[in-house]
């Protein structure tokens, strides 16, 4: 079963805005994997495509200055790609944060198709319009802290 998150630029209750609504699965992006710059060009993501043009211009430049074997500069390639791919989702939102996209649900499902029916099936479980917090979906609530990766639930 996979978690999305459901974006959403303006009222809930404007059937243009929930047409324009965006869910972004959480976990690993295969595609942003295989097709980096593609991937983030396809998605807008300006601010992030010119650090991966910067970070592989600098990994080629330090690759004609010091002449690593094939190997080194191989795993160093694939290790920015599992980074962007790992990354994939977290860069989708705060792109869509800076268009002024709110989160206003948590769905899952097996396909997007699937947690897109559920979200829109039950649009009042779906969304709580309380002034300055987001509508989570099912009786999930906003977690405080969180371990791992995550530095906190609000960044």
């Amino acid at each position: 079963m996979n978690v999305y998150t459901v974006h959403m630029n303006g009222s809930p209750k404007d059937p243009a805005a929930l047409e324009r609504s965006v869910f972004i699965c959480e976990g690993f992006s295969w595609g942003a994997f295989f097709f980096g710059p593609l991937w983030l060009l396809r998605h807008r993501l300006w601010v992030a495509l010119s650090v991966w043009l910067a970070i592989s211009a600098g990994l080629a430049l330090w690759a004609e200055i010091a002449s690593p074997t094939y190997a080194v500069i191989g795993a160093l390639e694939v290790l920015i790609q599992l980074a962007l791919g790992f990354e994939a989702a977290e860069l989708r939102r705060a792109g869509l944060s800076r268009r002024r996209f709110k989160v206003v649900g948590l769905v899952q499902g097996r396909r997007m198709r699937d947690a897109e029916r559920d979200f829109f099936s039950h649009p009042a479980l779906a969304l709580r319009t309380d002034a300055g917090s987001a509508g989570l979906r099912h009786n999930a609530t906003r977690p405080t802290e969180m371990v791992g990766l995550f530095p906190s639930a609000g960044a």
